[in-house]
């Protein structure tokens, strides 16, 4: 089982929602907007992985809404 916190973890479960939504017509909208969703999940934590690892992340402190 792939770790939660990793980038490639996010992009299979999009990938698996993708593959999905192409046989489940009754809710392809659904299963495309969740998959939209794991992907920028899995972007946004590849971006501040690499800020980590590159040593300039610094923690926002504007609480989001």
């Amino acid at each position: 089982m792939q770790n939660k916190s990793t980038p490639d973890y996010w992009f299979e479960k999009a990938h698996q929602c993708f593959r999905r939504s192409r046989t489940e017509s009754n809710v392809r909208d659904a299963l495309e907007a969740l998959g939209d969703a794991f992907t920028v999940k899995a972007v946004e934590l590849d971006i501040k992985l690499q800020k980590l690892a590159n040593g300039n992340y610094t923690a926002s402190s504007v609480a989001r809404a």
